[in-house]
């Protein structure tokens, strides 16, 4: 049964991914604060409601009635799949951060307060349901078996996958107009889909390295997902998640870049889906490019191995099209943003964080109708909340809350203890008496 963990076996993963989580944090190279979103403050929020309110826990229980973690992970494993690596490692980490927030309150208030339980037997139950589902998911996605990505390498496709893809890709030949015109289309598309996301990586996806039998030369796959159509996504309507709306769609839903690379140092991934690499201006190294897109395909209708999608081979036409939707795009958003308030601004992030990859859950259970995910576009427009999994009076208090730090928590300092005291009492906190 999913959840039936000791309280041994869930101290364990808490300790696992702690660690991995520290690690990713000390190589993240920007601060996530931006001049346009409260980045920090909305992420906080939502993984408050995540943990403390109990919507994550609700969702996936429901979700789990329908379909096990296992499969949801083995649906996954195609390219521009609807949930991908860092989708799975987001269920588990802004879980885990939403109850460190509330341990670190609690042990706060405990000072004046003797009667407060740090963490009650319910809270425990939940996060080991929660650990239990997600240590089901990664294991049956990657190639390598593992709960993270401590091969520095995402790799989910079959080798005979990768090989029928071969004859697909496109000659480069030190064509630089061409890598440029690549360039410039993946960097106005990265652009556009951090302001679409209200500055948050949803949406882009790199993985590898792949080879091809017989070529020494490394494949990597950089995706860009929920490009702005104006329709349906998956076959799901995720118009109650998209406040903005950019008056020359996308002439795709998503995108996909097969790019093989000579030459290579360093080709390296972490649990976010992030490419390192050495060379970092990797493009010079361009060997041949592959560009499709991908069937959007309901997730509930996915079945492994045979039936996931259509992949759709593109031509280099749609370079053009694409960087002109990405311009026009952004540049829209900048003025759509700029008339936005704070908490508007705050909750189409706390939205991105809180009900997206639930939703999508949802979706391969096919059961994204049974809940009602306009509640943040309620909270913003002073609307009463159609939901009963949440208590808008409660967000309000973290979002006051919160504010003592300028959006951040405080037991975001344990990240810098030394390693010896992280072995005794982890960075997301072992379970708690």
């Amino acid at each position: 049964m999913l959840g039936d963990l000791s309280d041994d076996e869930a101290n364990e993963l808490i300790e696992y991914f702690s660690k991995s989580m520290i690690g990713n944090i000390v190589i993240r190279d920007a601060s996530l604060e931006s001049k346009i979103f409260p980045v920090m403050h909305y992420i906080n929020v939502a993984t408050y409601i995540l943990y403390d309110q109990s919507y994550q826990y609700n969702i996936l229980k429901k979700v789990a009635g329908k379909i096990l973690p296992e499969e949801i992970a083995r649906r996954s494993k195609t390219l521009c799949a609807p949930l991908n690596q860092l989708a799975f490692y987001s269920i588990a980490m802004l879980y885990l951060q939403g109850r460190a927030e509330v341990i670190h309150d609690n042990f706060y208030k405990k000072k004046t307060d003797p009667n407060i339980i740090i963490e009650p037997e319910i809270k425990k139950k939940e996060t080991k349901f929660i650990l239990d589902f997600w240590r089901r998911l990664s294991p049956n996605y990657r190639n390598d078996g593992a709960l993270t990505v401590e091969n520095e390498e995402i790799t989910f496709v079959s080798d005979d996958y990768i090989n029928s893809l071969r004859n697909q890709m496109i000659p480069v030949n030190n064509n630089r107009e061409l890598i440029n015109k690549l360039r410039q289309t993946i960097a106005h598309l990265t652009i556009f889909n951090f302001l679409f996301q209200a500055e948050c990586r949803a949406g882009i996806s790199e993985h590898g390295p792949y080879y091809f039998e017989g070529n020494p030369d490394a494949l990597i796959f950089k995706e860009f997902q929920f490009l702005y159509t104006g329709k349906k996504i998956f076959g799901i309507d995720f118009s109650e998640f998209i406040w903005q709306k950019i008056t020359k769609p996308s002439p795709i839903p998503n995108m996909i870049f097969g790019m093989t690379l000579k030459n290579m140092n360093k080709i390296e991934f972490n649990d976010w889906g992030t490419l390192f690499a050495d060379p970092a201006e990797w493009h010079s190294n361009i060997t041949s490019i592959g560009i499709w897109t991908k069937e959007l395909k309901h997730p509930k209708e996915l079945r492994y191995p045979d039936n996931m999608g259509k992949l759709i081979p593109l031509s280099l036409n749609i370079l053009d099209e694409l960087i002109e939707f990405a311009k026009s795009g952004t540049k829209e958003l900048y003025v759509d943003y700029s008339k936005w308030d704070f908490t508007k601004k705050l909750m189409l992030g706390t939205s991105n964080y809180a009900n997206n990859c639930m939703a999508l859950c949802a979706g391969y259970a096919g059961i994204e109708n049974d809940f009602n995910w306009t509640w943040a576009d309620d909270y913003a427009t002073g609307k009463p909340f159609k939901t009963d999994l949440l208590n808008k009076e409660k967000i309000t208090g973290y979002i006051e809350h919160l504010k003592r730090w300028k959006g951040g928590h405080p037991f975001m300092q344990r990240v810098l203890r030394g390693r010896k005291i992280q072995k005794t009492d982890p960075f997301y906190y072992f379970l708690q008496d």
